[in-house]
């Protein structure tokens, strides 16, 4: 990681999370390994990149309202036990919000990703307040 220069991970998990709130899916997709796996915060994996982006098409257009406040992005260091080598975890503070009957709700969230040349895996967590 050395050679790649500081927060380099934690630098490409922004670009990506900045891309998908503008909905720039060029950019996205540079961001995501072809293999990537993606742990939904409702046991609704998706596996592949093709898969995750579709997946991303069908849901931030339908959003109303929708913003991102990205609140603090940590790269970790190496990732856990069973991870390749060279994969770094990065976790991701996050606020977003969607209009639902006129009104903003608020959602906040963590995202854990591990990250090698590229992003390889997107694990999402959900506060809930009630």
């Amino acid at each position: 990681m050395a050679d790649d220069g500081p927060r380099r991970a934690a630098a490409l998990v922004e670009r990506y999370l900045r891309a998908v709130a503008a909905q720039d899916w060029p950019t996205v997709e540079r961001c995501l390994a072809p293999t990537v796996v993606r742990r939904g915060p409702f046991g609704d994996d998706v596996e592949g990149r093709q898969g995750y982006l579709e997946l991303l098409h069908r849901t931030m257009p339908a959003l109303p309202g929708y913003r991102m406040d990205l609140d603090r992005v940590t790269e970790a260091g190496e990732a856990a036990e069973g991870a390749e080598t060279g994969v770094t975890r990065v976790f991701a503070e996050l606020r977003e919000t969607v209009l639902v009957g006129g009104a903003p709700l608020e959602t906040e969230e963590c995202l854990v990703f591990e990250v090698g040349g590229t992003i390889e895996v997107v694990s999402v967590y959900i506060r809930r307040t009630s």
